[in-house]
């Protein structure tokens, strides 16, 4: 009965430290430049997409992988709690929507709408 216990004190004090390391990681930013020149040149090839039914961070990382399989894609950043991946193309990339989205239903999530950065005006 004893051990019974403690191994269940165990496993949920490993579930409230695994839990608080996921908030801590989860909010990493993608990728940081050094000039404005290059923010604003990679703002404008990163796209962002809904994506529904992300619900922890082996979610993110498998919808990551399947977008990264995209040709013309250079990286991609998941997240579960934003609802959202965000998509960087490679210069001179043309990738469509629908092959964006086939990607995120392969990692057997739903998409939602494209979302627009702020300072792109298209």
């Amino acid at each position: 009965m004893k051990q019974t216990r403690l191994k269940l004190t165990v496993i949920a004090i490993l579930l409230i430290l695994s839990a608080n390391s996921t908030e801590t990681f989860a909010e990493i930013p993608y990728h940081q430049t050094d000039t404005t020149e290059q923010d604003s040149a990679k703002q404008e090839r990163v796209v962002s997409y809904e994506v529904f039914g992300m619900d922890c961070p082996g979610c993110q990382s498998a919808l990551e992988k399947q977008v990264n399989k995209i040709d013309g894609v250079a990286g991609s950043k998941a997240s579960f709690k934003k609802k959202l991946v965000e998509i960087e193309f490679k210069p001179d990339a043309n990738v469509s929507d629908k092959e964006i989205e086939k990607r995120i239903k392969k990692a057997n999530f739903t998409p939602g709408k494209k979302i627009k950065p702020k300072n792109n005006e298209e």
